[in-house]
């Protein structure tokens, strides 16, 4: 049975309810509509601060410090990872439905929760959580790779761990040669409608 819409300190609670998602922290799983969401563990660690907060400022300090702990990370980091959290649940820049930025400080949950018990057995698709591969030996082997051919692609299913891979690789190449690394987006984008300023154009 359900408690009410905001977080409840309780240790029997196994499962925050939010939308069309359910999060069970202690098996490391997302669902939505009783199947399996592929995320992250960076991410999932993301969601799991928010939604221990709902309604509440957590600041980019608080997030990193809990995501990664004892380690030093850069912003751009905790950026990609919070896209990524936002592309799976399915917000938009300018249509936050989950997750809102507040620029210079840090996120907030903004949709309601509700802590629930309940198990995950039995739910469809329900593997094995996604967690990230990323082993220094790994990034070591990659990062030469790198070297000797200029490029490497990194490859398979969404929250493998591909993004995290490529930033542990990233910090190997800083290690390595020094310099500076630039984090790009290549996800959709929304493109305005130019449709009015093409009818403009040929008046």
């Amino acid at each position: 049975m359900a408690t009410d819409t905001h977080w409840v300190s309780d240790p029997a609670a196994t499962s925050f309810v939010f939308g069309p998602f359910r999060l069970f922290p202690m098996q490391r799983l997302l669902t939505q509509a009783d199947r399996r969401v592929q995320l992250g563990s960076r991410a999932f660690d993301i969601l799991v601060a928010l939604l221990e907060r709902p309604g509440e400022l957590v600041t980019k300090e608080e997030l990193i410090a809990k995501v990664w702990p004892n380690t030093f990370v850069a912003p751009a980091n905790l950026a990609v990872h919070i896209s990524a959290l936002r592309r799976v649940l399915g917000d938009r820049c300018q249509e936050s439905r989950y997750v809102l930025n507040i620029p210079g400080r840090g996120y907030r949950f903004i949709a309601a929760v509700t802590v629930e018990k309940g198990s995950p057995s039995g739910l469809a698709g329900a593997a094995a959580p996604a967690r990230d591969f990323t082993p220094a030996e790994t990034a070591h082997n990659m990062a030469r790779q790198v070297q000797e051919q200029h490029l490497l692609t990194i490859f398979g299913p969404d929250g493998v761990g591909r993004t995290t891979t490529a930033l542990a690789l990233a910090q190997k190449l800083i290690e390595a040669q020094g310099g500076k690394v630039w984090v790009v987006g290549f996800g959709p984008r929304e493109v305005p409608d130019r449709t009015e300023d093409s009818q403009l154009s040929d008046r």
